[in-house]
């Protein structure tokens, strides 16, 4: 559904403006999206609002898959748009951060905005994807618990290696539409091998 295919200039392009704009820690802290990215291939996925069934039902995804994510050389970071405080209680209620999962906010949505993520009423709202997604999440038990970020804000999925290389892209095209994580996983493979031959190279060239 959302996974999208980018000419290489243009993902350079995307990877870039994300990696430059600044999402803040759940202690307040600010930092630049480059800095969650710098060390190893990363999974960033981007929430909905926190009161949103859906964003619900993504962590608990991301949450399963983390350690096998782990195990396959990534780190993974879990990025909503509601304000430190909400973030604070959303995330740390369900046990986040975690060893190599890091959670942000990014109130201001720059990030989003930077990832050119969807976002509007008849998206969200009025899809018919939405609408069978909505019946898959309340059927696994997930529910709305406020509104507590951008209601209409979209979410997705980057696979990144250092410094700011794209190697896979899921751009949400209406509420509840999630990545497959076994193509995220397998995205993860081929960012750790791109990283460790680049590393190796690296190395011998020193």
């Amino acid at each position: 559904m959302g996974s999208v295919e980018l000419e290489p200039l243009e993902s350079d392009r995307v990877a870039a403006r994300v990696a430059a704009a600044t999402v803040l820690g759940i202690d307040g802290s600010r930092l630049r999206v480059r800095e969650l990215w710098r060390d190893a291939p990363t999974v960033t996925t981007f929430l909905r609002h926190y009161g949103c069934l859906f964003c619900h039902e993504m962590v608990a995804e991301v949450i399963r898959a983390t350690p096998e994510l782990i195990e396959r050389g990534a780190r993974v970071v879990l990025v909503g748009n509601g304000s430190v405080e909400q973030a604070h209680r959303f995330f740390t209620a369900k046990g986040l951060p975690r060893e190599g999962c890091t959670v942000v906010t990014d109130p201001e949505r720059s990030s989003y905005q930077a990832a050119e993520l969807e976002r509007g009423f008849a998206k969200t709202f009025l899809n018919a994807g939405s609408q069978r997604a909505f019946r898959r999440a309340r059927q696994d038990g997930h529910g709305i618990s406020g509104w507590l970020g951008d209601l209409t804000q979209l979410g997705g999925t980057l696979v990144t290696r250092p410094p700011a290389r794209l190697e896979y892209f899921h751009r949400s095209d209406f509420a509840g539409d999630h990545p497959d994580m076994s193509q995220v996983a397998r995205a993860v493979d081929a960012a750790v091998r791109a990283h460790g031959t680049l590393a190796s190279f690296s190395a011998g060239s020193g």
